[in-house]
């Protein structure tokens, strides 16, 4: 792979093209190893795995009365947001993973996480990629490589989960018709869908679904009660409105309480920096 570094006034930003052609990685990704690859999973503390948890302390959120998280369930990959979803299969240090993402802005840009693209201990890239929108199984509505993804470069030097997330230019434009579209404000006891494929149910062949209110802490936003992580890193937070995402799933953990919980970063002005970064690669 070559990589090489962009830069702006304030931020520097990286990215990374694959040498290998579609017809390579596709013909790399057998469904032995799409059904052996492992969820891409991370914790509030940074740590990469399947299993591990955070002991943290969480305050509840603004709205008193919230309305409890959802368990998961099963998304109509019919409609909105969920057309614009799929899984994301890479591989990082020889390992294969599987994510999830969502087309937005354009037709041949997708969303996902930081972590899905990048080792932030060690600096290393993930190659190998491959979308597949609307993934059921071995099925799928269409497939991407890409082309060029970039990120920020803070989230290898401060390995902080507020710089999670990613941007990757497709090799060619997606039959969606309306990506999903990105917005900042404050999401204090909003009502958010969050979506991807977690592993541990239908063996990640299915997209699912919850729906929460969020909570904040520090520079992340918080769905207390979320049961959505192990596969689903990457997939979009949605409001109500089934078309604005404002946040992505990046960590999941337990609270002191032993209450489970999912978390996003929060897009601002530093995520505008970055998206209009990659708008000068395409």
């Amino acid at each position: 792979m070559d990589v090489t570094t962009g830069n702006s006034d304030f931020l520097t930003f990286q990215r990374q093209t694959l040498n290998k052609s579609p017809q390579d990685i596709r013909a790399y990704w057998t469904p032995e190893r799409k059904k052996s690859a492992i969820p891409a999973h991370r914790t509030h503390s940074g740590i990469m795995g399947t299993s591990a948890a955070d002991t943290l302390e969480m305050t509840p959120p603004d709205a008193a009365n919230a309305a409890p998280t959802t368990d998961p369930k099963q998304a109509d990959m019919s409609k909105m947001p969920f057309i614009t979803g799929g899984k994301l299969f890479f591989t990082l240090d020889g390992v294969d993973y599987v994510a999830s993402g969502n087309i937005f802005m354009k037709n041949n840009l997708l969303l996902t996480a930081a972590h899905c693209v990048q080792d932030d201990n060690t600096g290393h890239l993930a190659e190998n990629f491959v979308f597949e929108r609307c993934y059921t199984g071995e099925l799928s509505t269409e497939d991407f490589t890409f082309r060029t993804v970039a990120l920020k470069e803070n989230w290898y030097t401060e390995k902080d989960n507020k710089w999670d997330y990613a941007i990757a230019i497709l090799n060619r434009d997606s039959t969606v018709e309306k990506p999903l579209q990105y917005r900042k404000e404050n999401l204090v006891g909003k009502t958010v869908t969050a979506f991807g494929y977690p592993t541990d149910i239908f063996d990640g062949a299915q997209m699912m679904y919850i729906t929460g209110t969020v909570s904040e802490r520090a520079d992340s936003w918080m769905i207390r009660g979320g049961k959505l992580s192990n596969g689903a890193s990457g997939g979009a937070w949605v409001l109500e409105d089934g078309e604005t995402v404002v946040g992505l799933n990046s960590f999941a953990g337990t609270t002191a309480k032993g209450g489970a919980y999912i978390g996003s970063p929060k897009f601002d002005a530093e995520f505008d920096k970055l998206y209009n970064y990659v708008l000068t690669l395409l």
